[in-house]
């Protein structure tokens, strides 16, 4: 549940109304009085100043960068994805759906199905009214056959949409799923036009920003949608991102003034954020993390006792004490971290244990044997710098990890679900569902392990349509005990989100499930002139 806190930075942000504010802090049990004097506090009586611009440094330009929603590949990519475009459901800081695009929704007495009804105050960058077609379109796009979208595993649980004159529209899904709200708000979810097609060098979408300039992989440029539905932004006149790779010069760039946003800090820079008094941090608790994806169709991963091997020869205390400074907390061989309510706490902790990793690197028949591990810090910062850490301590049993860096802008075209091994990040999911289907269902594109397990999809499905929490969490519990047992996947850290901007940029607030305020931080940025 959202504390106080994280009501405020949600407010201050402008990622929930006032009015919405002051029903929640109702829930909490505050009076009134305490909610309406934290309304006019100076702190967050600020008003927003309209105009200049904003330059975003992030991890890399990716030549297979895309306006089209099923087609996103890196975390910058969906940020600016939310440039342009608007989900049906958004998301608050206390992982709860917001309404967006639809204004409400009524679910029928299994929660199979569902009915939205859209905001009538909405047009597309082009002037043309957001409508049921729009929302039945874009959604469909995910679950078309032949599509490759990450969304198509959770979104193929629509079995029927339909709609109901210009402004509602009715799901019926293959089986009762109480979090389908939910699963509206996930980051590839976005509303394109009805009938768009052509995403190479422009879009057309709802959101605070229109595309001014679009050349993959070589420069993105935004300008302000005046026509904005939302009442909380857009301020400033223009975005431009830029792709720095090298994590230091990102800071530096921020540091000298030739950005004024960043995207992924590196935990070791914190405290170099900390002293610059010209600087600000953004920390967001968060369930996200870095992980190896070690892939059961080829060699050498398809040998359960190497991976077995690779899952004891992580020092995971010392990755999150030297790489992540504290800013996180140590994983397991599953995604599911301590925060989440369905995390099953009965699995036992896998520790570093040299020897135990030596007697399964020497079952596969592979020790000392050189074995490539990909790595790269565009994933999330301190990605590389942990699998540094995996190679010394894997040294210590036996395990030659020969480490490759490839270059930044084809890391996940060239590399992800390319190669054996490989370092790889995700970004917290509100529920289990949604990280289980993108990343370890058996038939999704995104499976970067290629797990596949009859058992784990079967639990999955029937998970969905449990409303009971103690049911579903052993259902949740299950599926975590087996992806620890059998799957490829080992959590290097769960690691705190951390972004940085200049002291003049204001309305960008910490979000759990992404970084620059969960990817919308264009909405709502403005900068103290």
């Amino acid at each position: 549940m959202a504390t106080e806190k994280d009501l405020i930075n949600a407010l201050h942000s402008r990622q929930i109304s006032r009015r919405e504010f002051m029903f929640r802090m109702a829930a909490l049990g505050a009076s009134a009085a305490t909610a309406t004097s934290l309304l006019s506090s100076p702190a967050y009586a600020k008003e927003p100043q309209k105009g200049g611009k904003i330059t975003v440094g992030v991890e890399a330009m990716q030549a297979k960068d895309s306006l089209d929603p099923t087609s996103y590949f890196s975390t910058a990519n969906i940020m600016m994805g939310f440039t342009v475009y608007d989900s049906l459901v958004n998301r608050g800081p206390d992982l709860q759906p917001i309404p967006w695009l639809a204004e409400s929704w009524e679910v029928g007495a299994d929660a199979s199905e569902w009915v939205f009804s859209l905001r009538k105050d909405v047009l597309w960058h082009d002037g043309k009214p957001f409508t049921a077609d729009d929302v039945i379109y874009s959604c469909g796009r995910h679950m078309a056959e032949g599509s490759e979208s990450p969304a198509k595993g959770y979104m193929s649980q629509i079995a029927e949409m339909s709609k109901d004159g210009d402004h509602v529209v009715k799901f019926k899904l293959s089986a009762p799923n109480a979090d389908f709200p939910i699963v509206l708000s996930d980051t590839r979810v976005q509303i394109s036009q009805n009938g768009y097609e052509d995403f190479v060098n422009t879009t057309i979408g709802t959101g605070p920003f229109k595309v001014k300039e679009w050349i993959a992989g070589t420069r993105y440029i935004f300008e302000r949608n005046d026509n904005y539905w939302g009442s909380d932004g857009p301020w400033v006149d223009e975005i431009e991102v830029v792709g720095i790779g090298d994590i230091t010069a990102r800071v530096n760039a921020l540091l000298s003034g030739d950005i004024n946003v960043m995207l992924e800090l590196d935990p070791k820079a914190v405290s170099l954020i900390e002293r610059n008094k010209k600087v600000d941090l953004i920390r967001s608790p968060s369930g996200a993390f870095v992980n190896l994806a070690m892939m059961l169709d080829r060699e050498p991963t398809n040998n359960a006792d190497f991976r077995e091997a690779m899952k004891y020869a992580v020092n995971r205390e010392q990755i999150v004490k030297n790489v992540f400074k504290g800013y996180g907390s140590i994983g397991n061989d599953h995604p599911i971290s301590p925060t989440d309510p369905y995390f099953c706490g009965d699995i036992e902790q896998r520790m570093y244990d040299p020897d135990k990793a030596r007697f399964h690197i020497k079952k596969a028949g592979l020790e000392n044997t050189p074995i490539d591990l990909y790595a790269s810090d565009v994933p999330g910062a301190g990605s590389l710098a942990a699998c540094q850490v995996v190679q010394q301590s894997a040294a210590a049993a036996g395990i030659n990890l020969n480490l490759i860096q490839p270059p930044a802008d084809t890391y996940w075209s060239a590399v992800w679900i390319q190669k054996p091994m490989v370092v790889s990040g995700w970004d917290m999911r509100p529920v289990p569902d949604l990280m289980f289907s993108i990343a370890f269902k058996g038939d999704s594109d995104w499976n970067e392990t290629k797990f596949s397990d009859k058992k784990f999809d079967s639990l999955l499905l029937e998970a969905r349509s449990t409303v009971d929490f103690d049911k579903r969490k052993g259902m949740y519990c299950e599926m975590q005990q087996i992806l620890q047992d059998d799957g490829g996947h080992v959590t290097l850290a769960f690691r705190d989100i951390l972004d940085a901007k200049a002291k003049n940029v204001h309305g960008i607030s910490s979000h759990p499930s992404g970084p620059l305020g969960f990817y919308q931080f264009a909405r709502t940025v403005w900068i103290e002139s």
